[in-house]
């Protein structure tokens, strides 16, 4: 049985590295956990926009954040644009903070499973 579960945690993240590489995302910054992909955004977060601020960052172009809605938006530097949900107003603090936005995002953001979408924006 774990040997399923490690073969298929192996399959998403060789997965996930292909896509990366297609759609050009840096290797230090792949992109979102897969699991927790939910789709479509909700409608909520279509139908109006979150105002991002450029950072200087390899990994990441651009962070918005809607403190109503706990939405976090980021942009990546191949222009793909993902929304996070249900983050809490500290680690949006904490990434704009940062010494290293790619480094923050992988660690807090990234790895902690949080449902996000990728917007059409």
């Amino acid at each position: 049985m774990a040997t399923t579960t490690t073969g298929v945690g192996w399959r998403l993240r060789r997965a996930w590295l292909l896509l990366a590489i297609v759609a050009g995302v840096g290797l230090s910054c792949d992109g979102p956990v897969s699991e927790q992909h939910i789709g479509t955004a909700p409608a909520a977060s279509r139908e109006h926009t979150i105002e991002r601020t450029p950072v200087r960052s390899s990994a990441l172009r651009s962070v918005g954040y809607d403190q109503e809605q706990r939405v976090l938006e980021i942009e990546f530097p191949n222009g793909a644009v993902y929304q996070y949900f249900d983050v809490p107003a500290e680690v949006h603090r904490g990434l704009m903070n940062a010494e290293s936005h790619g480094r923050y995002f992988n660690r807090h953001i990234r790895s902690a499973g949080y449902r996000y979408t990728r917007t059409e924006r």
